[in-house]
């Protein structure tokens, strides 16, 4: 669990983070491709970009921050 961990800039590809807890993590410029955030709760996250929740693994368990509006 990283709760308000400073991300930012962090090469996280294809990082297993499955139900990880990132709520107010800084994810600013940190490469999420093919990271598995299934079920990780990033409320409340900075810096995260539609382009990064692309590239990343996620699903209808994963937790994005309210005023985030992607799609896949």
């Amino acid at each position: 669990n990283l709760p308000g961990a400073n991300l930012g800039e962090a090469d996280l590809s294809e990082a297993n983070l499955r139900g990880a807890n990132l709520s107010r993590a800084d994810l600013r410029r940190a490469n999420l491709s093919n990271a598995n955030l299934i079920a990780a709760n990033l409320s409340n996250a900075t810096g995260l970009t539609c382009d990064q929740i692309r590239a990343a693994q996620t699903d209808e368990t994963t937790n994005l921050p309210a005023a985030t509006k992607c799609t896949k």
